[in-house]
């Protein structure tokens, strides 16, 4: 992603001046930008789903779900919006086995 402290900047700025906490608007950015190679990668994907094999697809949707939701998280609950709910009901709070 060409834009990407650029984007930073802009989020950590537009927070600063909504809550005037310039040190948790700089966290919401950084949350919100860490995972830029993950959204070229998808996008890339969404773009041609038929040129990738399948092990690819299966890389790609592994390690953003492994990088991803945690900033997400992260940002949400220091923005303000609340913590990660179970909303569909399935297990996302409870440890795998």
């Amino acid at each position: 992603m060409k834009n990407t402290a650029r984007l930073k900047e802009r989020i950590a700025r537009a927070f600063t001046k909504s809550m005037e906490r310039a040190d948790v608007s700089r966290d919401i950015a950084f949350h919100m930008t860490d995972w830029d190679h993950n959204v070229d990668d998808l996008l890339r994907l969404y773009d041609n789903p038929d040129g990738f094999t399948d092990d690819e697809i299966v890389n790609i949707v592994i390690q953003f779900l492994a990088h991803v939701p945690n900033h997400v998280a992260a940002a949400k609950k220091l923005a303000g919006v609340g913590p990660i709910e179970d909303i569909f009901d399935v297990g996302v709070l409870a440890e795998d086995d």
